[in-house]
């Protein structure tokens, strides 16, 4: 087997096994900071006002993303919504019953074409696309499903800085090599603008932490795992604590940075 198919291939087992993981405590994260909800709020305002009829939300996760599309349009539109972990769609179900118009299904969302043959008048990748080893077919997939005039909507994990903008865990942990996911935010650009028909907007979005909410995020399984992948979940979290405090001990105030990519399809 190619290297690179079978490291992309363990890559998304492991994926699935982190966000299983997940589904509680991701859900408990969300209820005390509402940051996904935030993420996915933000993206639909910079579209505004387009109001899409058809969305496919990839990378759903317990569906607070597909629910805040849902209620960010006058118009609900039909919503299909994509992720490879079933524990994650669960709480994604529950979330949604007896909402009309959604519609959830397991799946690998490198591999769309598969699952969805009818055109979309916008896909939204909600804090998902970074962790896809092969993120480009997906886009390559996503962008032929989009409909003229449609969009691609991307929040992106830009990771954490210091009031200077510069690299808050570059400046605490100079050894420690911390990007979460596959994708670099470089990668990602140079693939989207590859594409053609389509113009790109781009927005950043920091905010000030805790180091409440920074324990909080990093002690997501999914999360945590990117920090200390070798380590069993219950071994992460006094090393995530001890990593939060030594961090917010050498940069202060700390910021958490975002990218929003929206790239309409002409």
């Amino acid at each position: 087997m190619d290297k690179k198919v079978d490291f992309n291939k363990k890559f998304k087992l492991a994926v699935e096994r982190n966000f299983d993981q997940s589904a509680g405590i991701y859900d408990t994260f969300e209820e005390k900071h509402r940051l996904f909800e935030t993420l996915t709020r933000k993206l639909c305002e910079l579209n505004a006002p387009f109001e899409p009829k058809r969305v496919l939300d990839v990378g759903c996760g317990t569906g607070i993303s597909t629910l805040c599309i849902q209620k960010s349009l006058k118009t609900p539109p039909i919503i299909y919504a994509i992720d490879i972990s079933e524990a994650m769609l669960i709480k994604a179900r529950e979330r949604l019953k007896g909402t009309e118009g959604i519609y959830f299904i397991r799946g690998d969302a490198e591999k769309l074409s598969q699952y969805f043959h009818e055109a979309f008048n916008a896909v939204f990748y909600t804090a998902s696309i970074f962790l896809l080893p092969n993120f480009k077919e997906s886009i390559d997939q996503a962008c032929k499903l989009i409909l003229p005039g449609g969009v691609l909507a991307i929040s992106y994990y830009d990771g954490l800085f210091n009031a200077k903008g510069r690299n808050a865990v570059s400046l605490a942990f100079p050894e420690m090599k911390y990007q979460y996911g596959t994708v670099s935010y470089d990668e990602l650009m140079k693939c989207i603008k590859s594409k053609r028909g389509f113009k790109t907007s781009q927005f950043d979005y920091r905010f000030e932490i805790t180091e409440e909410f920074l324990f909080d995020f990093l002690s997501i399984p999914a999360q945590s795992a990117g920090i200390y992948p070798k380590a069993q979940y219950i071994e992460r979290i006094p090393l995530v604590r001890e990593t939060c405090d030594k961090l917010m001990k050498k940069v202060s105030p700390l910021f958490m940075g975002w990218k929003f990519v929206v790239s309409r399809k002409e």
